[in-house]
């Protein structure tokens, strides 16, 4: 048989709210929001790697290809990341890399292989400079996509190629 009252059960189903309104239960203050983000693994938390991401944005798009248009019409700088590098048979090596991606944009598409490949090799020289001015223990090291507006992926640089052939598809 049921032996808790009326009253008793009103009261018993408020108490849940009463803790709502406590006062540890506040809504964020403006002071909340000085707070670091507590989940940074898709930003760049390292405040000097931040100024370098920015460093290389603003190169990459102050550069021009044909007839002065825009080299690259997106830069992607994505906060590090571990990768496995293959040596040999079944040998690996894990290191950090900051994946760099651009887009190419209209100065592109007029600009002939031998030009493409050497703003290709200047890009990563300069992002590799901007990288090793960090002087990080181990040294970070980028990684250079270059991508159509399409998706199609011309190139992918963790270091540049001997034979000067880095751009591959856009022939």
């Amino acid at each position: 048989m049921n032996t808790i009252t009326y009253p008793l059960r009103i009261v018993l189903a408020t108490l849940p709210l009463v803790g709502l309104v406590a006062p540890g239960c506040r809504p964020p203050q403006a002071s909340d929001k000085t707070l670091p983000p507590a989940y940074t693994f898709n930003q760049i938390a390292d405040p000097a790697l931040h100024q370098v991401a920015d460093e290389i944005q603003t190169w990459a798009s102050q550069q021009a290809g044909t007839g002065e248009k825009p080299l690259y019409s997106r830069i992607e700088v994505l906060p590090p990341v571990p990768i496995v590098q293959p040596y040999g048979v079944g040998v690996f090596q894990q290191e950090v890399r900051l994946p760099v991606i651009f887009t190419t944009g209209p100065g592109w598409a007029g600009m002939k292989l031998t030009e493409k490949e050497a703003a290709v090799v200047q890009a990563f020289h300069h992002i590799s400079e901007r990288l090793q001015a960090l002087n990080h223990k181990p040294a970070l090291q980028s990684t250079l996509t270059i991508q159509t507006p399409q998706g199609m992926e011309l190139t992918w640089i963790n270091q540049l190629d001997p034979s000067g052939k880095n751009v591959h598809g856009d022939e």
